[in-house]
Protein backbone atom coordinates (compact mmCIF):
# COMPACT_ATOMS: atom_id res chain seq x y z
CA UNK A 1 0.00 0.00 0.00
CA UNK A 2 1.28 3.42 -0.92
CA UNK A 3 1.86 5.63 2.14
CA UNK A 4 -0.26 8.76 2.38
CA UNK A 5 1.71 11.76 3.60
CA UNK A 6 0.26 13.44 6.65
CA UNK A 7 -0.18 17.14 6.91
CA UNK A 8 0.09 19.09 10.10
CA UNK A 9 -2.81 18.16 12.45
CA UNK A 10 -2.68 21.54 14.09
CA UNK A 11 -5.94 22.81 12.59
CA UNK A 12 -8.15 19.80 11.72
CA UNK A 13 -11.41 20.62 10.03
CA UNK A 14 -14.47 20.65 12.26
CA UNK A 15 -16.89 17.76 11.98
CA UNK A 16 -20.24 18.53 10.24
CA UNK A 17 -22.07 18.06 13.47
CA UNK A 18 -20.41 21.23 14.65
CA UNK A 19 -22.01 23.20 11.82
CA UNK A 20 -25.71 22.60 12.31
CA UNK A 21 -26.70 25.45 10.09
CA UNK A 22 -25.31 23.87 6.88
CA UNK A 23 -27.84 22.80 4.38
CA UNK A 24 -27.62 19.11 3.53
CA UNK A 25 -25.84 19.69 0.23
CA UNK A 26 -23.23 21.99 1.74
CA UNK A 27 -22.73 19.53 4.64
CA UNK A 28 -22.14 16.73 2.18
CA UNK A 29 -19.64 18.88 0.32
CA UNK A 30 -17.87 19.73 3.57
CA UNK A 31 -17.67 16.10 4.54
CA UNK A 32 -16.29 15.08 1.20
CA UNK A 33 -13.71 17.86 1.46
CA UNK A 34 -12.73 16.66 4.94
CA UNK A 35 -12.41 12.94 4.22
CA UNK A 36 -8.95 12.95 2.62
CA UNK A 37 -7.53 14.84 5.58
CA UNK A 38 -9.53 13.58 8.55
CA UNK A 39 -9.55 10.40 10.59
CA UNK A 40 -12.33 8.01 9.60
CA UNK A 41 -14.32 8.69 12.75
CA UNK A 42 -15.36 12.06 11.25
CA UNK A 43 -17.78 10.11 8.93
CA UNK A 44 -19.92 9.34 11.92
CA UNK A 45 -20.35 13.00 12.59
CA UNK A 46 -21.26 13.66 8.95
CA UNK A 47 -23.80 10.89 9.01
CA UNK A 48 -25.39 12.28 12.11
CA UNK A 49 -25.48 15.73 10.60
CA UNK A 50 -27.26 14.45 7.45
CA UNK A 51 -29.73 12.56 9.57
CA UNK A 52 -30.51 15.36 11.97
CA UNK A 53 -29.62 18.65 10.39
CA UNK A 54 -31.36 18.20 7.01
CA UNK A 55 -34.65 17.08 8.46
CA UNK A 56 -34.87 20.32 10.30
CA UNK A 57 -33.72 22.47 7.35
CA UNK A 58 -35.88 21.16 4.40
CA UNK A 59 -39.62 22.07 4.16
CA UNK A 60 -42.20 19.27 3.80
CA UNK A 61 -43.53 19.17 0.16
CA UNK A 62 -47.22 20.01 -0.30
CA UNK A 63 -49.27 17.85 -2.77
CA UNK A 64 -50.98 19.61 -5.75
CA UNK A 65 -54.78 19.49 -5.78
CA UNK A 66 -56.29 16.75 -8.05
CA UNK A 67 -57.73 18.04 -11.36
CA UNK A 68 -61.52 18.23 -11.54
CA UNK A 69 -63.21 15.27 -13.26
CA UNK A 70 -63.96 15.59 -17.03
CA UNK A 71 -67.67 16.48 -17.24
CA UNK A 72 -67.99 15.21 -20.85
CA UNK A 73 -69.10 11.70 -21.71
CA UNK A 74 -70.35 9.80 -24.76
CA UNK A 75 -73.12 7.23 -24.76
CA UNK A 76 -72.52 4.48 -25.66
CA UNK A 77 -68.91 4.44 -24.45
CA UNK A 78 -68.23 1.41 -26.65
CA UNK A 79 -70.17 -0.40 -29.35
CA UNK A 80 -69.96 -2.95 -32.16
CA UNK A 81 -71.80 -2.40 -35.45
CA UNK A 82 -71.88 -4.13 -38.82
CA UNK A 83 -70.35 -2.54 -41.89
CA UNK A 84 -72.76 0.05 -43.36
CA UNK A 85 -74.81 0.23 -40.22
CA UNK A 86 -74.96 3.60 -38.48
CA UNK A 87 -74.56 4.53 -34.83
CA UNK A 88 -75.74 7.66 -33.02
CA UNK A 89 -73.96 9.00 -29.95
CA UNK A 90 -75.29 11.17 -27.14
CA UNK A 91 -72.97 13.80 -25.62
CA UNK A 92 -73.56 14.89 -22.02
CA UNK A 93 -71.83 17.50 -19.90
CA UNK A 94 -71.27 20.13 -22.58
CA UNK A 95 -72.30 23.72 -21.88
CA UNK A 96 -72.87 24.34 -25.60
CA UNK A 97 -73.10 21.06 -27.53
CA UNK A 98 -73.59 22.92 -30.82
CA UNK A 99 -70.05 24.32 -30.50
CA UNK A 100 -68.46 20.89 -30.08
CA UNK A 101 -66.68 19.14 -32.94
CA UNK A 102 -66.74 15.44 -33.75
CA UNK A 103 -64.07 13.27 -35.36
CA UNK A 104 -63.14 9.68 -36.09
CA UNK A 105 -59.69 8.16 -35.74
CA UNK A 106 -60.07 6.23 -39.01
CA UNK A 107 -62.60 7.39 -41.59
CA UNK A 108 -61.99 4.34 -43.78
CA UNK A 109 -63.38 2.17 -40.97
CA UNK A 110 -65.90 4.53 -39.38
CA UNK A 111 -67.05 7.62 -41.26
CA UNK A 112 -68.81 10.68 -39.87
CA UNK A 113 -72.16 11.32 -41.55
CA UNK A 114 -73.39 14.02 -39.15
CA UNK A 115 -72.47 15.67 -35.85
CA UNK A 116 -73.34 12.69 -33.67
CA UNK A 117 -73.85 9.94 -36.28
CA UNK A 118 -71.25 7.61 -37.78
CA UNK A 119 -71.35 4.78 -40.33
CA UNK A 120 -69.26 1.62 -40.49
CA UNK A 121 -67.23 1.34 -43.69
CA UNK A 122 -65.19 -1.85 -43.31
CA UNK A 123 -64.17 -4.18 -40.48
CA UNK A 124 -61.77 -2.71 -37.91
CA UNK A 125 -61.55 -0.53 -34.81
CA UNK A 126 -61.93 3.23 -34.56
CA UNK A 127 -62.36 5.89 -31.89
CA UNK A 128 -65.01 8.62 -31.94
CA UNK A 129 -64.05 11.90 -30.28
CA UNK A 130 -66.11 14.91 -29.29
CA UNK A 131 -64.17 18.08 -28.45
CA UNK A 132 -65.72 21.01 -26.61
CA UNK A 133 -63.02 23.58 -26.08
CA UNK A 134 -60.30 22.00 -23.96
CA UNK A 135 -62.52 19.09 -22.94
CA UNK A 136 -62.89 15.84 -24.91
CA UNK A 137 -64.83 12.63 -24.67
CA UNK A 138 -64.21 9.40 -26.56
CA UNK A 139 -65.96 6.18 -27.45
CA UNK A 140 -64.61 2.96 -28.98
CA UNK A 141 -66.32 1.36 -31.98
CA UNK A 142 -65.66 -2.03 -33.54
CA UNK A 143 -66.96 -2.54 -37.07
CA UNK A 144 -67.67 -6.16 -38.01
CA UNK A 145 -68.58 -7.62 -41.44
CA UNK A 146 -72.16 -7.53 -42.56
CA UNK A 147 -74.07 -10.62 -41.61
CA UNK A 148 -75.43 -12.52 -44.59
CA UNK A 149 -79.19 -12.79 -44.54
CA UNK A 150 -81.66 -14.62 -46.73
CA UNK A 151 -83.95 -13.06 -49.35
CA UNK A 152 -85.74 -9.87 -48.36
CA UNK A 153 -89.06 -8.42 -49.56
CA UNK A 154 -89.36 -4.65 -49.23
CA UNK A 155 -92.94 -3.45 -48.84
CA UNK A 156 -92.47 0.09 -47.57
CA UNK A 157 -90.34 3.06 -48.53
CA UNK A 158 -87.02 3.85 -46.94
CA UNK A 159 -83.27 3.35 -47.20
CA UNK A 160 -81.98 -0.20 -46.90
CA UNK A 161 -78.49 -1.65 -46.55
CA UNK A 162 -77.56 -5.28 -46.14
CA UNK A 163 -75.80 -8.41 -47.28
CA UNK A 164 -78.46 -10.48 -48.98
CA UNK A 165 -78.26 -13.87 -50.68
CA UNK A 166 -80.71 -16.27 -52.29
CA UNK A 167 -79.81 -19.91 -52.81
CA UNK A 168 -82.91 -20.53 -54.92
CA UNK A 169 -82.91 -19.62 -58.63
CA UNK A 170 -86.65 -18.97 -58.32
CA UNK A 171 -86.44 -16.45 -55.47
CA UNK A 172 -84.86 -13.01 -55.95
CA UNK A 173 -82.38 -11.95 -53.30
CA UNK A 174 -84.25 -8.63 -53.01
CA UNK A 175 -87.84 -7.98 -54.05
CA UNK A 176 -89.23 -4.44 -54.06
CA UNK A 177 -93.01 -4.47 -53.91
CA UNK A 178 -93.98 -0.89 -53.16
CA UNK A 179 -94.44 2.35 -55.04
CA UNK A 180 -92.94 4.35 -52.17
CA UNK A 181 -89.39 5.64 -52.71
CA UNK A 182 -86.85 2.92 -51.90
CA UNK A 183 -83.07 3.30 -51.78
CA UNK A 184 -80.74 0.31 -51.60
CA UNK A 185 -77.22 1.45 -50.82
CA UNK A 186 -73.86 0.21 -49.56
CA UNK A 187 -74.87 -3.42 -49.92
CA UNK A 188 -73.67 -6.78 -51.18
CA UNK A 189 -76.09 -9.00 -53.08
CA UNK A 190 -75.59 -12.54 -54.39
CA UNK A 191 -78.01 -15.10 -55.73
CA UNK A 192 -78.72 -18.02 -58.04
CA UNK A 193 -81.52 -16.16 -59.77
CA UNK A 194 -82.55 -12.52 -60.15
CA UNK A 195 -80.73 -10.34 -57.67
CA UNK A 196 -83.15 -7.37 -57.46
CA UNK A 197 -86.72 -7.77 -58.71
CA UNK A 198 -88.81 -4.61 -58.92
CA UNK A 199 -92.51 -5.38 -59.12
CA UNK A 200 -94.40 -2.30 -58.02
CA UNK A 201 -98.15 -1.65 -58.06
CA UNK A 202 -99.87 0.35 -60.79
CA UNK A 203 -98.48 3.68 -59.60
CA UNK A 204 -94.96 2.59 -60.57
CA UNK A 205 -91.78 1.97 -58.61
CA UNK A 206 -89.37 4.65 -57.41
CA UNK A 207 -86.05 2.95 -56.78
CA UNK A 208 -82.45 4.10 -56.31
CA UNK A 209 -79.67 1.50 -56.22
CA UNK A 210 -76.37 3.03 -55.15
CA UNK A 211 -72.98 1.54 -54.29
CA UNK A 212 -73.88 -2.13 -54.48
CA UNK A 213 -71.67 -5.10 -55.29
CA UNK A 214 -73.70 -7.80 -57.04
CA UNK A 215 -72.59 -11.26 -58.10
CA UNK A 216 -74.69 -13.82 -59.97
CA UNK A 217 -74.12 -17.44 -58.94
CA UNK A 218 -74.57 -20.60 -60.98
CA UNK A 219 -78.26 -21.55 -60.66
CA UNK A 220 -77.29 -25.21 -60.20
CA UNK A 221 -80.18 -26.37 -62.41
CA UNK A 222 -79.55 -27.67 -65.91
CA UNK A 223 -80.94 -25.36 -68.58
CA UNK A 224 -81.34 -22.28 -66.38
CA UNK A 225 -79.21 -19.19 -66.90
CA UNK A 226 -77.98 -16.79 -64.27
CA UNK A 227 -80.26 -13.98 -63.19
CA UNK A 228 -80.35 -10.26 -63.87
CA UNK A 229 -78.92 -7.66 -61.54
CA UNK A 230 -82.09 -5.57 -61.83
CA UNK A 231 -85.27 -6.82 -63.47
CA UNK A 232 -87.94 -4.13 -63.48
CA UNK A 233 -91.39 -3.57 -64.90
CA UNK A 234 -93.73 -0.66 -64.31
CA UNK A 235 -91.14 1.80 -63.06
CA UNK A 236 -91.71 5.53 -62.60
CA UNK A 237 -88.14 6.26 -61.46
CA UNK A 238 -85.03 4.10 -61.56
CA UNK A 239 -81.48 5.17 -60.71
CA UNK A 240 -78.64 2.63 -60.78
CA UNK A 241 -75.22 4.09 -60.10
CA UNK A 242 -71.76 3.14 -58.83
CA UNK A 243 -72.47 -0.57 -58.73
CA UNK A 244 -70.06 -3.42 -59.47
CA UNK A 245 -71.82 -6.26 -61.26
CA UNK A 246 -70.27 -9.64 -62.06
CA UNK A 247 -71.52 -12.66 -63.97
CA UNK A 248 -75.16 -11.64 -64.50
CA UNK A 249 -77.13 -12.43 -67.65
CA UNK A 250 -78.57 -8.90 -67.68
CA UNK A 251 -77.39 -5.79 -65.92
CA UNK A 252 -80.59 -3.72 -66.01
CA UNK A 253 -83.69 -5.11 -67.74
CA UNK A 254 -86.38 -2.42 -67.75
CA UNK A 255 -89.59 -3.19 -69.60
CA UNK A 256 -93.13 -1.96 -70.12
CA UNK A 257 -92.82 1.36 -68.35
CA UNK A 258 -93.37 5.07 -68.69
CA UNK A 259 -90.41 6.27 -66.71
CA UNK A 260 -89.86 9.89 -65.69
CA UNK A 261 -86.39 9.46 -64.19
CA UNK A 262 -84.03 6.85 -65.60
CA UNK A 263 -80.29 7.01 -64.87
CA UNK A 264 -77.78 4.18 -65.23
CA UNK A 265 -74.43 5.74 -64.39
CA UNK A 266 -70.84 4.92 -63.37
CA UNK A 267 -71.31 1.17 -63.07
CA UNK A 268 -68.69 -1.52 -63.63
CA UNK A 269 -69.91 -4.73 -65.26
CA UNK A 270 -67.61 -7.72 -65.63
CA UNK A 271 -68.04 -10.94 -67.62
CA UNK A 272 -71.77 -11.01 -68.23
CA UNK A 273 -72.94 -14.57 -68.82
CA UNK A 274 -76.10 -15.59 -70.71
CA UNK A 275 -75.34 -19.29 -71.28
CA UNK A 276 -77.35 -21.93 -69.44
CA UNK A 277 -75.99 -23.95 -66.55
CA UNK A 278 -75.32 -27.65 -66.98
CA UNK A 279 -76.37 -28.18 -63.37
CA UNK A 280 -72.85 -29.28 -62.40
CA UNK A 281 -71.13 -25.93 -62.16
CA UNK A 282 -70.41 -25.70 -65.88
CA UNK A 283 -72.10 -24.10 -68.89
CA UNK A 284 -74.08 -25.35 -71.86
CA UNK A 285 -73.97 -23.86 -75.34
CA UNK A 286 -77.63 -22.82 -75.10
CA UNK A 287 -78.47 -19.17 -74.45
CA UNK A 288 -82.07 -19.12 -73.12
CA UNK A 289 -82.25 -15.31 -73.43
CA UNK A 290 -79.38 -13.44 -75.13
CA UNK A 291 -78.01 -11.16 -72.43
CA UNK A 292 -77.43 -7.41 -72.29
CA UNK A 293 -75.87 -4.99 -69.85
CA UNK A 294 -78.85 -2.65 -70.40
CA UNK A 295 -82.00 -3.31 -72.36
CA UNK A 296 -84.89 -0.88 -72.42
CA UNK A 297 -87.83 -2.80 -73.86
CA UNK A 298 -91.08 -1.03 -74.78
CA UNK A 299 -90.23 1.79 -72.41
CA UNK A 300 -91.09 5.45 -72.87
CA UNK A 301 -89.04 8.20 -71.21
CA UNK A 302 -90.92 11.47 -71.88
CA UNK A 303 -88.31 13.45 -69.92
CA UNK A 304 -85.38 11.58 -71.42
CA UNK A 305 -83.02 9.05 -69.86
CA UNK A 306 -79.28 8.80 -69.27
CA UNK A 307 -76.96 5.79 -69.59
CA UNK A 308 -73.44 7.08 -69.12
CA UNK A 309 -69.91 6.46 -67.86
CA UNK A 310 -70.41 2.73 -67.49
CA UNK A 311 -67.51 0.33 -68.03
CA UNK A 312 -68.41 -3.10 -69.38
CA UNK A 313 -65.56 -5.58 -69.86
CA UNK A 314 -65.90 -9.13 -71.18
CA UNK A 315 -63.18 -11.76 -71.25
CA UNK A 316 -63.48 -13.11 -74.76
CA UNK A 317 -64.01 -16.86 -74.75
CA UNK A 318 -64.92 -16.93 -71.06
CA UNK A 319 -68.16 -14.92 -71.03
CA UNK A 320 -71.19 -14.44 -73.23
CA UNK A 321 -73.32 -11.40 -74.04
CA UNK A 322 -75.40 -10.18 -76.99
CA UNK A 323 -75.92 -6.42 -77.46
CA UNK A 324 -74.31 -4.62 -74.54
CA UNK A 325 -76.70 -1.63 -74.61
CA UNK A 326 -79.95 -2.23 -76.48
CA UNK A 327 -82.65 0.42 -76.87
CA UNK A 328 -85.45 -1.85 -78.08
CA UNK A 329 -88.71 -0.28 -79.26
CA UNK A 330 -88.19 2.42 -76.63
CA UNK A 331 -88.33 6.18 -76.95
CA UNK A 332 -87.27 9.45 -75.45
CA UNK A 333 -88.97 12.62 -76.67
CA UNK A 334 -88.07 15.52 -79.00
CA UNK A 335 -85.33 17.44 -77.22
CA UNK A 336 -85.27 14.83 -74.41
CA UNK A 337 -83.51 11.79 -75.87
CA UNK A 338 -82.40 8.54 -74.36
CA UNK A 339 -78.80 9.70 -73.97
CA UNK A 340 -76.22 6.91 -74.12
CA UNK A 341 -72.83 8.54 -73.61
CA UNK A 342 -69.20 8.02 -72.59
CA UNK A 343 -69.54 4.29 -71.98
CA UNK A 344 -66.61 1.90 -72.41
CA UNK A 345 -67.42 -1.49 -73.93
CA UNK A 346 -64.85 -4.26 -74.44
CA UNK A 347 -64.73 -7.93 -75.41
CA UNK A 348 -68.21 -8.57 -76.82
CA UNK A 349 -68.62 -12.15 -77.99
CA UNK A 350 -70.28 -15.46 -77.24
CA UNK A 351 -68.53 -18.84 -77.34
CA UNK A 352 -71.93 -20.29 -78.24
CA UNK A 353 -71.88 -18.43 -81.58
CA UNK A 354 -68.22 -18.38 -82.62
CA UNK A 355 -69.02 -18.00 -86.34
CA UNK A 356 -72.43 -16.37 -86.12
CA UNK A 357 -72.25 -13.78 -83.39
CA UNK A 358 -74.76 -10.98 -83.99
CA UNK A 359 -74.17 -8.87 -80.88
CA UNK A 360 -73.24 -5.18 -80.95
CA UNK A 361 -71.83 -2.61 -78.57
CA UNK A 362 -74.78 -0.18 -78.76
CA UNK A 363 -77.88 -0.59 -80.91
CA UNK A 364 -81.21 1.08 -81.67
CA UNK A 365 -83.23 -2.10 -82.10
CA UNK A 366 -86.83 -3.06 -82.74
CA UNK A 367 -89.22 -4.74 -85.14
CA UNK A 368 -91.36 -4.35 -88.24
CA UNK A 369 -94.19 -2.34 -86.69
CA UNK A 370 -94.75 0.47 -84.22
CA UNK A 371 -93.69 1.22 -81.58
CA UNK A 372 -90.16 1.69 -82.85
CA UNK A 373 -87.08 3.14 -81.19
CA UNK A 374 -86.99 6.92 -81.42
CA UNK A 375 -85.32 10.01 -79.99
CA UNK A 376 -82.05 8.46 -78.86
CA UNK A 377 -78.54 9.95 -78.80
CA UNK A 378 -75.45 7.71 -78.78
CA UNK A 379 -72.54 10.02 -78.02
CA UNK A 380 -68.80 9.72 -77.24
CA UNK A 381 -68.81 6.01 -76.45
CA UNK A 382 -65.80 3.70 -76.91
CA UNK A 383 -66.13 0.14 -78.24
CA UNK A 384 -62.95 -1.95 -78.20
CA UNK A 385 -61.97 -5.53 -79.11
CA UNK A 386 -65.38 -6.72 -80.30
CA UNK A 387 -66.43 -9.71 -82.36
CA UNK A 388 -69.52 -7.88 -83.57
CA UNK A 389 -70.37 -4.37 -84.71
CA UNK A 390 -69.76 -1.21 -82.73
CA UNK A 391 -72.60 1.34 -82.83
CA UNK A 392 -75.64 0.48 -84.95
CA UNK A 393 -78.90 2.20 -85.87
CA UNK A 394 -81.06 -0.75 -86.99
CA UNK A 395 -84.55 0.49 -86.19
CA UNK A 396 -86.59 3.62 -85.68
CA UNK A 397 -86.27 7.32 -86.29
CA UNK A 398 -84.56 10.39 -84.90
CA UNK A 399 -81.58 8.44 -83.63
CA UNK A 400 -78.16 10.13 -83.72
CA UNK A 401 -74.78 8.47 -83.25
CA UNK A 402 -72.02 11.06 -82.87
CA UNK A 403 -68.44 11.19 -81.62
CA UNK A 404 -68.21 7.44 -81.00
CA UNK A 405 -64.84 5.69 -81.13
CA UNK A 406 -64.61 2.09 -82.30
CA UNK A 407 -61.16 0.44 -82.21
CA UNK A 408 -61.19 -3.29 -82.84
CA UNK A 409 -58.41 -5.21 -84.57
CA UNK A 410 -60.39 -8.42 -85.01
CA UNK A 411 -57.57 -10.84 -84.10
CA UNK A 412 -56.20 -12.19 -80.84
CA UNK A 413 -52.53 -12.19 -79.90
CA UNK A 414 -52.03 -15.53 -81.65
CA UNK A 415 -53.36 -14.12 -84.92
CA UNK A 416 -56.70 -15.97 -84.84
CA UNK A 417 -59.74 -14.08 -86.12
CA UNK A 418 -62.62 -13.37 -83.76
CA UNK A 419 -64.29 -10.58 -85.77
CA UNK A 420 -67.43 -11.58 -87.67
CA UNK A 421 -67.23 -11.27 -91.45
CA UNK A 422 -70.22 -8.91 -91.42
CA UNK A 423 -69.15 -6.67 -88.50
CA UNK A 424 -68.89 -2.89 -89.01
CA UNK A 425 -67.76 -0.05 -86.79
CA UNK A 426 -71.00 1.88 -87.40
CA UNK A 427 -74.06 1.51 -89.63
CA UNK A 428 -77.49 2.81 -90.58
CA UNK A 429 -79.39 -0.31 -91.53
CA UNK A 430 -83.12 -1.05 -91.65
CA UNK A 431 -82.55 -4.50 -90.21
CA UNK A 432 -86.25 -5.36 -89.94
CA UNK A 433 -87.41 -3.88 -93.24
CA UNK A 434 -89.79 -1.66 -91.35
CA UNK A 435 -89.77 0.73 -94.31
CA UNK A 436 -89.31 4.46 -94.82
CA UNK A 437 -92.42 5.35 -92.82
CA UNK A 438 -90.78 4.01 -89.64
CA UNK A 439 -87.05 4.37 -90.42
CA UNK A 440 -85.98 7.98 -90.98
CA UNK A 441 -84.04 10.99 -89.62
CA UNK A 442 -81.13 8.88 -88.40
CA UNK A 443 -77.55 10.18 -88.42
CA UNK A 444 -74.03 8.87 -87.95
CA UNK A 445 -71.42 11.61 -87.58
CA UNK A 446 -67.94 12.34 -86.18
CA UNK A 447 -67.03 8.68 -85.64
CA UNK A 448 -63.36 7.74 -85.20
CA UNK A 449 -61.06 4.74 -85.02
CA UNK A 450 -61.98 1.78 -87.16
CA UNK A 451 -62.89 -1.91 -87.13
CA UNK A 452 -60.94 -4.64 -88.93
CA UNK A 453 -62.41 -7.96 -90.05
CA UNK A 454 -61.38 -10.70 -92.49
CA UNK A 455 -62.23 -10.44 -96.17
CA UNK A 456 -63.18 -13.44 -98.32
CA UNK A 457 -59.53 -14.50 -98.50
CA UNK A 458 -59.03 -14.20 -94.76
CA UNK A 459 -56.94 -11.04 -95.01
CA UNK A 460 -57.57 -7.94 -92.88
CA UNK A 461 -59.88 -5.31 -94.29
CA UNK A 462 -61.34 -2.09 -92.82
CA UNK A 463 -65.07 -2.20 -92.09
CA UNK A 464 -65.90 1.24 -90.83
CA UNK A 465 -69.37 2.22 -92.03
CA UNK A 466 -72.30 0.56 -93.74
CA UNK A 467 -75.15 2.79 -94.85
CA UNK A 468 -77.66 0.62 -96.65
CA UNK A 469 -80.48 2.91 -95.52
CA UNK A 470 -79.00 6.16 -96.89
CA UNK A 471 -80.96 6.08 -100.13
CA UNK A 472 -83.49 8.75 -101.07
CA UNK A 473 -86.23 6.33 -100.06
CA UNK A 474 -85.33 6.81 -96.40
CA UNK A 475 -85.85 10.49 -95.71
CA UNK A 476 -83.41 12.31 -93.46
CA UNK A 477 -80.90 9.51 -92.94
CA UNK A 478 -77.31 10.75 -93.25
CA UNK A 479 -73.65 10.11 -92.46
CA UNK A 480 -71.02 12.86 -92.34
CA UNK A 481 -67.78 13.95 -90.74
CA UNK A 482 -66.63 10.44 -89.84
CA UNK A 483 -62.85 10.08 -89.60
CA UNK A 484 -61.87 6.43 -89.55
CA UNK A 485 -58.07 6.22 -89.41
CA UNK A 486 -58.15 2.47 -88.65
CA UNK A 487 -55.13 2.39 -86.30
CA UNK A 488 -55.17 -1.42 -86.24
CA UNK A 489 -53.90 -1.43 -89.85
CA UNK A 490 -51.10 1.08 -89.29
CA UNK A 491 -48.40 -1.62 -89.13
CA UNK A 492 -49.88 -4.19 -91.51
CA UNK A 493 -48.34 -2.96 -94.75
CA UNK A 494 -44.82 -2.91 -93.33
CA UNK A 495 -44.86 -5.95 -91.05
CA UNK A 496 -47.77 -8.10 -92.15
CA UNK A 497 -49.23 -7.98 -88.65
CA UNK A 498 -51.97 -5.89 -87.07
CA UNK A 499 -51.25 -3.18 -84.52
CA UNK A 500 -53.03 -4.78 -81.56
CA UNK A 501 -51.59 -2.08 -79.29
CA UNK A 502 -54.15 0.31 -80.78
CA UNK A 503 -56.81 -1.31 -78.58
CA UNK A 504 -54.70 -0.73 -75.46
CA UNK A 505 -54.25 2.89 -76.49
CA UNK A 506 -58.02 3.34 -76.77
CA UNK A 507 -58.54 1.71 -73.38
CA UNK A 508 -56.01 4.08 -71.80
CA UNK A 509 -57.68 7.01 -73.56
CA UNK A 510 -61.05 6.24 -71.98
CA UNK A 511 -59.57 5.68 -68.52
CA UNK A 512 -57.79 9.04 -68.71
CA UNK A 513 -60.96 10.71 -69.97
CA UNK A 514 -63.00 9.36 -67.06
CA UNK A 515 -60.34 10.44 -64.56
CA UNK A 516 -60.16 13.94 -66.04
CA UNK A 517 -63.94 14.23 -65.74
CA UNK A 518 -63.81 13.12 -62.10
CA UNK A 519 -65.94 10.05 -62.76
CA UNK A 520 -65.72 7.18 -60.25
CA UNK A 521 -66.58 3.81 -61.71
CA UNK A 522 -68.09 0.93 -59.77
CA UNK A 523 -69.03 0.38 -56.15
CA UNK A 524 -67.32 2.91 -53.86
CA UNK A 525 -68.48 1.39 -50.56
CA UNK A 526 -65.79 -1.32 -50.53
Amino acid sequence: MRAVPLRSPALPPAPCAAVPTFPATRCAAACLFALPFAPLFFLAGCTASLATGTAAANPVPVSSPAPPPNPLSLTPASAAIQAWQTIQFTLTGADNAAACTWSTSNASILASIGQEEFQGQQPGNATVSAACGALTAQAAVTVIPQAVSGPVVITSGGTYSGNWNSDSPNTPAVTIATGDPVTIEDSTITGRGTLIRIAAPAAGANVTIDNVTATALDPGVEGLQRGAFVSATNIASLIVRNCTITGVSFGVYAAGSTVFTLQILNNLALNLEDRASDGQGGLLAARPNPGHFVILSNTVAPQGAEIGWNKIVQTMGQSSVEDVINIFRSQGAPGEPVWVHDNYIEGNSSPSAPANYSGTGIIADGGTAAPVTAYALFENNSVVHTAGSGVVIANGHDVTATGNRIVSCGQDAAGAWFAMSYANATSIWDAYNSGPSLFYNNTVTASAGGLVRPNAEGDPMPADFWGSALSMTYAGNSASGNDFTTPCLSTYASSGSLNLAAENTERAYWIAKAAAAGELIGDQHQ
